[in-house]
């Protein structure tokens, strides 16, 4: 895993088993947690790293079924732009 080396251990080993869990690849995932990051930071929001993982597995998973395959990534995009993310609070 090439994870942000900010991440401890137990961190890195959370996230391979949630991205064990869906049909997006490591790549994807990291991806999509920077794309979600760099939209937090945007609108000055902070949020924990079990926050993150789990919208984007609920990101995932809203959209694991369909084909082809979304991009996590867009996805995420999308979801934060017309949902939020209801476990930020201000960085």
């Amino acid at each position: 895993m090439c994870w942000d080396v900010k991440l401890s251990l137990e961190e890195r080993r959370k996230w391979g088993e949630e991205i064990l869990r869906h049909s997006f690849d490591e790549k994807e995932w990291q991806q999509a947690r920077s794309a979600l990051l760099n939209l937090l930071a945007s609108e000055n929001l902070h949020a924990n790293e079990n926050s993150i993982r789990s919208y984007i597995s609920c990101c995932a998973e809203a959209v694991g079924s369909s084909y082809p395959l979304p991009s996590l990534e867009k996805t995420v995009i999308e979801f934060f732009q017309e949902h939020g993310m209801d476990n930020a609070t201000s960085a």
